[in-house]
């Protein structure tokens, strides 16, 4: 078994199968079948499942299509692999007549023998029949033997065999009732849903997968984990959602349905050819006209397609419609044939008319211009626009292009496309016009989608100059009374629409260099300006309450964006992403995760995402979580959907916040690729907020290696590149001051403290409270002002418990520890230390469980187990100590422990001067936590 391949998804299923493993070790074995379209993953399932158990014994039996024939083959196997074995002498001799009911007896008593077992028949449906028919006699007779019985198999005829092509017979009868029946448990496996192959293709190297190309490619592929990771090598993760075309299948699905046709007859393959251009479901009688089929040899060959299992006639249809079995099937059929041939029944496919006319004329074009069809395109580029498909919008716009002669027509339409491929997320596609875009006539038109790409492309400049100059253009255009578009017809927007996309651009290019003024002032006008197209009103949504929170005021920006998941909501997902960040700056890290989280799951359904930080916040509030694994499978997602699109001027940002949780893990080589990344990108941008995240990434990494020397320096950039209103938009807090604390400089930290608080717009956020508090105990512990210090660290504690911030808490109480050994508070030093420990082990925080080692051993304290804490004290102050814990009085403690109560008041003074603790209520508290033991 081959399981070093990374898992993906399929919960719900695991849940069952550990079910029925509690149900077997509880004496009541089940049998489970586990069924599913080949490349499912049924055996990388149950690959998974067994290496998540100890102290099992596992029987892998492997099926083979070509020793069907060979009775006993698999029973051989088990006879091999088990310790001893009563049923060797029962094959021994390979006699078909042999009874397979002795046989499984003889099993049976092996397996009982085994303890603890998994039974594992892969490909079942190719098992010989004896074997299979002994070891379902063997699962009847398990009774209460801790013995699990999986049989893996695909439904009957799924699949056939190379050699003879004949189908799978599939299980016999029998295996049916008994999975029916009580003992039975039975899964059968789908696809993986799209955000599950967002994760697949991460795992896969191939992280560049959008929520659009998950949606596209599960809607291609129905999530078959075999199909779609054989088309990841192949792909370009950025085109992959305006392909409408199937698929190439995998060659081993491939290779078996090319043996199923290879025994068919010339007009059953002409029919399946012209079928699989039609679609997943066709109309026999279109596919009889694509293929140029008679009704005489069209019986014959719609027959042997369904004997072979090629197509199935569509329930309710009297045998006019039919489906193809699969989307694997119809996929490797298509691709059978050579493109030329393709494209002629494309051609006469087109002929048909409907509604997919215009799809089969545009694959069946062999280049060239041809205006008509170029009209064509462009309409229906329109229409889709209008219906909020942009994706396959930008698509069908750039077939108008590249069909239409050079001239004016040409310009307006390269213009248009760019623009559809912008919005779509396609920069990378958009460059390819970047030469035609700049020899387009001047205007604000052009300039506008000059100054959009310049944007993305991180040339923030270039950009503003021809945005403002645009943007001069239309403000003077809209002055004028009764004014008409006359270019609109050639795509070009009205004044209105085009003045609201030129200030939301203008309004992001204010947000990257954090000029507040233009933040708002271009935010307002985007909202305010007529903008009619839905996409333009979502972006300006965006733009104005991203604006506002950094200026300051995000509870204004978030009363903007009250309905943002409401249906039909003005912002759709741009909105609700809005609001997800905000919530994430303002300490509202639940509802951050819910509109984060609820934005990519419905752009995996097809909602049109064009938020592209959107996975890349994501990834922060996890880091806040504390859930560092989501955090770094979601930060490499966001950096690959960017970086395949080519949204340069997001690299830095991205690039920094995939350095978090990396950071915290002790990945230093890959924290620190990160960090590099997005200084350079930063660089090359000069934009502010690129250039401070940049500094954020080694901030990061240097609290993570407990190094305020380099802190310091990030400090510096920060402060110098980085002024926001709202502090909430990092967790740094007064980050030069806390250098200068731990470096030895508490009067210097001091100063640098009231001047962070004398520029903090909105000093009552809870992170930012939680910063200063903390910080404040790390001057007062290098005054030597040990107490105070003290109590700063309990109202951090507090703040950072409250807003959920698990690994600040590590932290916190790492900052206490010390605080306890510097007041000679031996016993509560350890507790605290030891907590930071378990707390940083718990979310796999590796720097931070390091750093309280290290500070244990620094301190001369011993933390490595739970009696570390009470290591000084008698068994008898042991035992008191640990009952004062579970809120014993004194009187009681006497009682239970046979002593008098003079006894137990002598025993516990001695406590707290070993301890170092205050009192009663400092001991309780001490005892019951979980480090104490």
């Amino acid at each position: 078994m081959d399981t070093s391949r990374a898992f993906v998804g399929r919960g719900p299923e695991t849940m069952i199968l550990a079910e029925a493993w509690r149900a077997t070790l509880s004496g009541d074995p089940k049998v489970i079948s586990v069924t599913g379209a080949p490349g499912t993953g049924k055996t990388r399932l149950v690959e998974h499942f067994l290496s998540c158990l100890s102290g099992v014994s596992t029987l892998w039996l492997a099926a083979d299509e070509n020793e069907v024939e060979r009775q006993w083959e698999i029973l051989h196997q088990a006879v091999a692999r088990l310790p001893s074995s009563a049923t060797a002498d029962s094959i021994r001799t390979p006699d078909p007549q042999a009874n397979p009911v002795f046989v499984g007896d003889a099993l049976a008593a092996d397996l009982r023998r085994t303890g603890p077992t998994a039974v594992v028949v892969d490909d079942a449906h190719w098992a010989d029949r004896a074997s299979i028919e002994a070891i379902r006699y063997a699962a009847r007779r398990m009774h209460s033997a801790p013995v699990l019985v999986v049989v893996i198999h695909h439904p009957p005829g799924a699949v056939r065999r190379i050699p003879d092509g004949r189908p799978n017979p599939g299980l016999p009868d029998g295996w049916r009732r008994m999975v029916e029946s009580d003992r039975g448990v039975e899964l059968e496996l789908g696809g993986l849903a799209p955000d599950e192959l967002m994760q697949l293709a991460a795992l896969e190297g191939r992280a560049g997968l959008s929520p659009a190309g998950a949606a596209r490619l599960w809607q291609l592929t129905d999530g078959n984990p075999l199909h779609v990771r054989h088309l990841l090598p192949q792909l370009s993760m950025r085109t992959l959602a305006a392909d409408g075309s199937p698929l190439p299948a995998p060659h081993s699905i491939s290779a078996t349905i090319a043996s199923q046709l290879a025994t068919c007859r010339a007009p059953t393959r002409e029919l399946v050819s012209a079928a699989a251009v039609l679609g997943e479901r066709f109309r026999l009688a279109d596919a009889a006209t694509v293929a140029e089929l008679a009704s005489e040899p069209l019986a014959a060959a719609t027959t042997e397609a369904l004997a072979v299992g090629l197509i199935v006639e569509a329930p309710g249809s009297g045998g006019r419609e039919f489906a193809f079995a699969d989307r694997l099937t119809r996929s490797s059929l298509y691709h059978d044939r050579a493109l030329a041939y393709r494209q002629e029944l494309h051609r006469r496919a087109a002929q048909l008319g409907g509604r997919n006319a215009l799809e089969h004329r545009l694959t069946a074009a062999a280049g060239g211009v041809d205006p008509e069809l170029a009209d064509d395109a462009e309409r229906a580029a329109r229409e889709r626009w209008r219906r909020g498909e942009l994706t396959a919008a930008a698509a069908l716009y750039r077939h108008a292009v590249e069909l239409t002669p050079r001239g004016r027509v040409r310009f307006a339409r390269v213009l248009t496309t760019v623009e559809a491929l912008l919005v779509a997320g396609d920069a990378a596609g958009a460059q390819d016009y970047e030469s035609d875009v700049a020899a387009a006539p001047e205007g604000p038109w052009r300039n506008y989608v000059a100054g959009y790409q310049l944007l993305l492309s991180g040339r923030l400049p270039e950009a503003k100059a021809l945005l403002d100059e645009a943007l001069a253009t239309v403000r003077t255009a809209l002055q004028r009374p009764g004014l008409t578009n006359p270019a609109e017809s050639l795509g070009e927007p009205t004044p209105g629409g085009l003045q609201a996309r030129i200030a939301a651009q203008l309004a992001i290019i204010a947000i990257l260099t954090l000029d507040y003024r233009d933040m708002i002032r271009y935010g307002v006008e985007a909202v305010e300006a007529p903008a009619t197209e839905p996409w333009v009103a979502a972006y300006t949504h965006f733009a104005r309450a991203i604006g506002l929170a950094l200026s300051g005021r995000a509870e204004e920006a978030v009363a903007t964006l009250a309905d943002a998941d409401a249906p039909g909501a003005a912002g759709a997902l741009d909105a609700l992403c809005a609001r997800g960040i905000i919530a994430l700056w303002t300490d509202r890290l639940a509802d951050a995760d819910r509109d984060l989280r609820q934005s990519v799951a419905r752009a995996t359904a097809g909602e049109a995402l064009r938020i592209g930080q959107a996975l890349g916040y994501l990834s922060e509030v996890e880091y806040r979580r504390g859930e560092l694994t989501d955090a770094v499978l979601h930060a490499e997602l966001a950096l690959g959907d960017a970086e395949e699109s080519l949204r340069i001027w997001e690299y830095a940002i991205l690039h920094a916040l995939a350095c978090y949780p990396r950071a915290a893990r002790a990945e230093w080589s890959a924290a620190d690729a990160h960090v590099r990344a997005a200084a350079h990108w930063a660089g090359l941008i000069g934009a502010g907020t690129g250039l401070a995240y940049a500094a954020a990434g080694l901030a990061a990494i240097a609290q993570a290696k407990d190094d305020p020397t380099a802190l310091l320096a990030a400090a510096s950039d920060i402060e110098k590149h980085y002024d926001s209103q709202e502090p909430g938009t990092h967790l740094f807090g007064p980050l030069r001051a806390d250098a200068l604390a731990q470096l030895g400089r508490p009067d210097e930290a001091n100063a640098a403290l009231a001047d962070y608080l004398s520029k903090l717009a909105r000093p009552e956020r809870r992170s930012a409270r939680l910063g200063v508090a903390r910080v404040r105990a790390r001057i007062a512990l290098a005054h030597g002002r040990n107490r105070d210090a003290l109590a700063a660290c309990s109202e951090a504690l507090a703040l950072a418990t409250e807003i959920g911030l698990p690994l600040e808490v590590a932290r916190i109480n790492l900052l206490t520890g010390r605080c306890l050994a510097a007041l000679d508070r031996r016993a509560p030093a350890v507790a605290a230390l030891r907590t930071a420990l378990l707390q940083a082990k718990a979310i796999g925080a590796t720097a931070y469980a390091t750093q309280a080692t290290d500070a244990a051993r620094t301190l001369g304290l011993s933390i490595s187990t739970p009696e570390a804490v009470f290591s000084g004290l008698t068994a008898t102050e042991l035992s008191i100590a640990r009952l004062i814990g579970a809120n014993r009085t004194n009187k009681q403690i006497a009682v239970e422990l046979s002593l008098s109560i003079k006894t137990v008041e002598g025993h516990l003074t001695a406590i707290y001067r070993k301890l170092g603790v205050g009192g009663r209520g400092e001991l309780r508290e001490l005892a019951a936590r979980p480090s104490a033991g």
